[in-house]
């Protein structure tokens, strides 16, 4: 199965759903349960899980959001994909930004209100669906004050049905080859994080 990707077509739950499997796929090796499903809850009010949805009511403006989690300015993730000479509008090459971030210490602001959680930590965090939905608002998302609240609830609420209702047991096989090779980067620098410590 792949990317439900129709440029700029807000999916329904069902169809977000079936892009929450994708994304349970690439990361169930490596991340929690909760953390996938918070990552998830935010997906689904930013992009709906469209990897190719541009922010709505300003055309395709490389100034605003693009992409599952509507990276601001598009150009700061399109630069990249094209750099890395990645489709940039697959959910796999989405993903694995999502990697490259984590490896390079960017895009996420850790808050005192989310006891400081780094970007590498809450990828293995086992607090709940609910704390981690909302960490993942503030510290990397940073919507609008009364935006984020706003919509708080409907994200905890998608992050709750990716958590209960797609399966866990049976994960797909992450098709995309590239993956492979960020995983091992993933995992070599997060043990070298080990050992200085």
């Amino acid at each position: 199965m792949g990317w439900i990707n129709t440029e700029d077509k807000w999916l329904s739950e069902e169809e977000s759903l079936l892009n929450a499997q994708l994304v349970i796929g690439h990361f169930a090796q490596s991340w929690t349960r909760n953390a996938i499903a918070a990552m998830c809850g935010n997906m689904r009010i930013e992009s709906s899980i469209n990897p190719n949805v541009w922010e709505y009511g300003y055309g395709h403006s490389i100034e605003r959001g693009y992409g599952l989690t509507q990276w601001t300015p598009a150009s700061k993730y399109l630069n990249w994909a094209t750099g890395e000479g990645f489709q940039y509008d697959d959910g796999y090459s989405q993903l694995m930004r999502i990697e490259y971030e984590i490896l390079q210490g960017i895009q996420w602001g850790p808050l005192a209100k989310y006891n400081n959680i780094s970007f590498l930590d809450f990828t293995r965090s086992n607090e709940s669906v609910s704390w981690l939905t909302q960490a993942f608002i503030w510290c990397y998302e940073r919507p609008l004050q009364s935006a984020g609240i706003e919509s708080t609830p409907a994200r905890i609420a998608f992050a709750e049905r990716v958590y209960t209702e797609l399966d866990w047991g049976q994960v797909p096989p992450d098709n995309d080859p590239r993956s492979s090779f960020f995983h091992i980067l993933f995992s070599r620098n997060t043990n070298m994080r080990r050992r200085q410590r």
